[in-house]
């Protein structure tokens, strides 16, 4: 049995803040840049995001555990179809019928797993819990802790323990660290409100 391995799609595996940053919702009508029709399906994928995952899945169980804002209901559909763009949609691809959008993360967490997400909002940071032998891995908060970097090593280390040490996926991660020199800055506070300004709008 493989480790089970949870990707949030936002800041994860899509470049999203860097391009909602640079948008005038006004221009199109709309309070937020997520609020936007269509602009789900349009953004491109973190750098060595693809790759990442591919690799991954030869080692995990993968899933995607994402959000999708509420005022766009297209949001929804054109997070799948990214999905199918990026990773197919076929019975033998990665993510099929592995989707789930969840505006309460923390729901998932009672099956264990790791779950990598940028931040802990809608539940991400209660994956931190051992009781449920999961984890939440922030994306970044180490700045080695990218695709580019040192993530995807760390990763494949922590599988491996899991297999062989017989612990959960938690305990797997936490014994892959210890092995590094230099242990990883795993993720950050809790109450993180590091939020942009469009953000905190209602």
């Amino acid at each position: 049995m493989q480790p089970k391995l949870f990707f949030d799609m936002d800041n994860v595996l899509v470049d999203t803040l860097t391009v909602f940053d640079r948008l005038n919702p006004i221009s199109y009508q709309v309070k937020k840049p997520d609020q936007i029709p269509g602009i789900y399906r349009r953004l491109p994928p973190i750098t060595g995001a693809v790759g990442a995952v591919k690799k991954l899945s030869e080692h995990y169980d993968t899933y995607i555990l994402s959000t999708a804002p509420w005022e766009n209901s297209s949001a929804w559909q054109d997070k799948l179809l990214w999905i199918f763009d990026y990773f197919g949609k076929g019975f033998d691809d990665i993510f099929y019928k592995k989707v789930i959008l969840t505006h309460d993360k923390s729901f998932v967490r009672c099956s264990g797993g790791i779950l990598i997400d940028d931040r802990p909002y809608h539940g991400a940071s209660a994956w931190d819990d051992s009781n449920f032998g999961s984890f939440w891995l922030q994306y970044a908060f180490d700045p080695r802790l990218t695709w580019e970097k040192e993530l995807i090593g760390l990763m494949i280390q922590a599988s491996q323990i899991f297999l062989e040490a017989q612990v959960n996926e938690r305990e797997a991660l936490l014994l892959a660290n210890d092995g590094f020199d230099g242990k990883y800055r795993l993720h950050g506070s809790f109450k993180d409100n590091n939020l942009r300004d469009w953000e905190k709008n209602k």
